[in-house]
């Protein structure tokens, strides 16, 4: 067990670095593409990626975290499972691609918007071929970060290339589908290399692996109401520049949303092994990620409820001022959220699936409710209000779960103050230069987080040193 520590560092590296590429790739094409695109034509790629995205519940159906614990308990004899999975992702992708197709023939006036909808659906057939999955359960986060990466990079260069303004939006959703499939081949030629890889057409396994991904299907299902949800009520009740709007602002959060993900992506195969194996050690580690978070993630929504107006203004310029707002919003929904997470990673390494689900549901009927009320009141404000509330009511549910599995006390107050304490600092500092003097957000940033750094280093390091030696 001396090696976790090593490995995740090592995963969480790989796959951190790789996640933050991909995330600049995408800050420097959100920016661009908003600034091209301008507000309406923005929100409605966006309205149209919020369709799709429900399209795709039923391409994944649940499937690669079936597939992740299948690699992760079987390591090197995980060839049929995933040749079983990989199978099944690939007929199930075939099948939502033709029901996005007769959604957008009958329910689709907009000529426009119908043929964005089939290019942008076509890569959920790309991603049907994607063993993201498999990596992550072998805990090679260092192949699917070049795959990404490579991917990004190359849809990038050719958007900046060739879309130049509204009329080439096409353009768009055909370059992010050759992107997809580099990233696929390449992968697949990686896991090919080591694995055997087959297409396995039996019903009854087909019936077998669809029962098992069945609890996170639905959960999946209902956690994209958190995702999307509230681009398409936004996109149907208001209008579409305001969808834009509150997509930039989502747009930026989710650069913290992959960073969190990578972390939970590296973490959730060593509590699924620590389970099998150690199952006392799993009252600290979940200690340790409940801590780590939270180092994140308190100064961030401290500097960025400062800041958001100059981040706002800085990247996106005076025509997306209205995104500030639930920027700022967005960010505490970031905050429990990345709590959230680490509790339900905790719940599902311990099967306890069902639980998970049921919260899960609440947390969806919660927010469809908290939308339908606050967006007519306060727009993508009131958008981000509703995610707020429903991660909020999320976070506390997987609280009391994890509380009654697990008694041992998996939150330092202690420290949790000494961080508050260094925020609070950090803030009055960031506040008192930006009336002070005329400086660039940039430079308040790298401020704000040196002296955070600075003020609550001394009393984490013995913690975060003993996280990754012992």
């Amino acid at each position: 067990m001396k090696q976790l520590p090593k490995k995740i560092l090592e995963n969480f590296g790989a796959g951190l670095m790789g996640r933050l590429s991909t995330q600049v790739i995408s800050f420097i094409l959100i920016i661009y593409l908003a600034r091209v695109l301008g507000p309406e034509s923005y929100g409605g790629i966006s309205v149209v990626l919020a369709v799709i995205s429900y399209f795709n519940l039923l391409a994944t159906f649940g499937l690669p975290v079936v597939g992740i614990r299948e690699a992760a308990r079987k390591q090197n004899h995980c060839e049929e499972s995933i040749s079983q999975i990989f199978s099944v992702r690939i007929c199930l992708a075939i099948l939502s691609y033709f029901l996005l197709l007769a959604y957008g023939w009958f329910f689709i006036t907009d000529t426009h918007l119908f043929y964005l909808l089939l290019l942008y659906g076509l890569t959920m057939l790309s991603s049907s071929w994607l063993l993201d999955w498999a990596f992550i359960g072998m805990e090679d986060l260092r192949s699917l970060a070049a795959a990404n990466v490579m991917g990004s990079l190359c849809s990038c260069i050719f958007i900046l290339l060739l879309v130049k303004n509204a009329a080439d939006i096409f353009y768009i959703p055909v370059i992010m589908f050759t992107g997809s499939v580099l990233s696929c081949t390449f992968l697949y030629h990686l896991f090919h290399k080591v694995h055997s890889l087959h297409l396995s057409f039996t019903l009854l396994n087909y019936r077998t692996v669809l029962k098992l991904a069945m609890p996170f299907a639905i959960t999946g299902g209902l956690s994209q109401v958190y995702e999307n949800f509230d681009i398409v009520m936004l996109g149907f009740m208001v209008d579409h520049q305001e969808a834009g709007y509150y997509s930039v602002a989502y747009k930026i959060v989710s650069v913290l949303s992959g960073i969190i993900g990578i972390y939970s992506q590296s973490t959730f195969p060593v509590m699924i092994r620590l389970r099998e194996k150690n199952p006392g050690l799993m009252g600290a580690f979940l200690k340790q990620n409940v801590y780590g978070m939270l180092f994140f993630m308190l100064p961030i929504i401290t500097g960025g409820t400062i800041l958001g107006n100059n981040i706002i203004e800085t990247f996106f310029g005076e025509a997306y001022l209205r995104a500030a707002t639930p920027f700022v919003l967005l960010l505490y929904y970031i905050f429990f959220m990345a709590l959230s997470i680490t509790l339900a990673n905790w719940l599902l390494a311990v099967n306890e699936d069902k639980k998970y689900m049921g919260i899960v549901i609440v947390g969806a009927i919660i927010n469809v409710t908290a939308n339908l009320v606050l967006i007519p009141l306060w727009k993508s404000a009131g958008a981000a209000m509703a995610m707020i509330i429903a991660e909020v009511f999320v976070f506390c549910f997987l609280a009391s779960k994890v509380k009654d599995l697990q008694q041992e006390d998996w939150v330092d107050k202690k420290k949790f103050f000494i961080l508050a304490g260094s925020c609070i600092g950090m803030g009055i500092c960031i506040l008192t230069i930006q009336k002070l003097f005329q400086v660039h957000v940039g430079f308040l940033v790298f401020v704000g987080a040196a002296l955070y750094i600075g003020l609550s280093w001394p009393f984490c390091a013995k913690f975060f040193r003993r996280t990754f030696t012992e």
